[in-house]
């Protein structure tokens, strides 16, 4: 039986080998790889590295190659070397080539950074979507931007070679709970802290609404990924009047459905390269009120004032959408009931029911 798979991947694992990274790439292709293992394939991951390994630690072996910053194409022509077989390549962002019959993954449009100019845009996408489509069978997206996009650029290919399975939620962790008992308005940050994820705008707006509603707090559940991101979220919560309402934490995958549980409102407030969100997508799951940006793959999820507040990426925007939610509980309530509702839509079991009939398409297993 030819189930060997090899799976390229910029890091599941930390550059030293010894620790799992925690963010929404490494968890989809985590449950990918479980879909995968359960229909059969055995499986391997290819990663960056600061000096060659092997670990052993999670259900798969994963080969770390070494290489530098400036040294990323080097490294993936020596995994393409040393590597036999068949290929998946798990982000689009990170190739330019790709082997016959393979797939490639696309987790939202990445070169949509505000400020860019056309010319940096075409370069991104001339480069790695071209490429994509000209050589690998299948691009699987995570969202239907990512697809709008590409037929407008590219029309001979895209309906052709780009096929959509958004993000899921697991409902089996994934949940409403009863309502939490406490006095306080608790806003939920459940994100990366580097700069596509909204941090930014994020932290203009708490220090007045701190000051303005004694009722409020926040609570971060941030990656230790980057410790320099988590260095300068220490150094800012010290600055903010009311600090002690600016929670954190720096919970593991498990834990999560605890952290949701105890928000009233969960902020989803992207600025730019963002797909079906696992944040915005477990938040609804868990019943909550969501306020997403119009960006990226969010706008498949949120319909404005039905499943939850979808507002143009500002800070005043989310200044007065939080605002508004933390004086209307009612609202809250029946945002929250139906991004629940539109949740049941995006389970897992319907990712792996769709990512299955690509895998057997595209390496059927004899």
């Amino acid at each position: 039986m030819d189930n060997k798979l090899a799976i390229f991947i910029p890091n599941l694992i930390n550059w030293y080998g010894d620790k799992q990274i925690i963010g929404g790439l490494e968890r989809y292709m985590i449950a990918l790889a479980e879909t995968m293992t359960e229909m059969g394939y055995d499986l391997s991951f290819h990663q960056f590295a600061h000096y060659d390994f092997c670990n052993y630690s999670l259900d798969w072996p994963v080969y770390g190659y070494q290489t530098g910053s400036l040294d990323f194409h080097k490294t993936l022509e020596r995994m393409e070397k040393e590597v036999n077989g068949r290929v998946l390549y798990s982000s689009i962002v990170q190739q330019t080539f790709y082997r016959p019959q393979s797939i490639c993954i696309s987790h939202g449009v990445w070169w949509e950074v505000p400020g860019s100019s056309p010319l940096q845009a075409k370069k991104y996408y001339d480069s790695h979507v071209s490429s994509a489509l000209e050589q690998a069978s299948l691009i699987v997206s995570c969202d239907y931007n990512f697809l709008n996009v590409t037929r407008a650029i590219y029309p001979h290919l895209a309906d052709q070679k780009v096929r959509v399975i958004p993000n899921f939620a697991d409902p089996r962790h994934y949940h409403p709970r009863k309502p939490k008992n406490t006095d306080y308005v608790r806003i939920l940050y459940p994100r990366r802290l580097s700069p596509e994820r909204g941090f930014g705008i994020l932290k203009e707006v708490i220090p007045s609404l701190l000051a303005d509603l004694p009722q409020v707090e926040f609570e971060f559940a941030i990656d230790t990924n980057k410790p320099e991101y988590v260095d300068l979220f220490y150094k800012w919560r010290e600055t903010v009047t009311g600090k002690e309402r600016i929670l954190y934490c720096h919970p593991d995958y498990q834990s999560m459905p605890d952290v949701y549980a105890r928000a009233d409102i969960v902020v989803i407030p992207s600025i730019y390269s963002e797909g079906t969100s696992f944040s915005c997508l477990e938040a609804m799951a868990m019943g909550k009120a969501v306020i997403a940006t119009n960006v990226g793959g969010l706008t498949n999820l949120i319909i404005n004032g039905y499943n939850g507040l979808l507002i143009h990426p500002a800070k005043e925007s989310l200044y007065q959408a939080i605002l508004f939610l933390i004086g209307n509980p009612a609202v809250r309530t029946r945002l929250g009931e139906y991004a629940y509702t539109t949740s049941q839509a995006f389970t897992r079991q319907a990712w792996e029911d769709r990512w299955r009939q690509c895998m057997q398409k595209i390496y059927p297993l004899s």
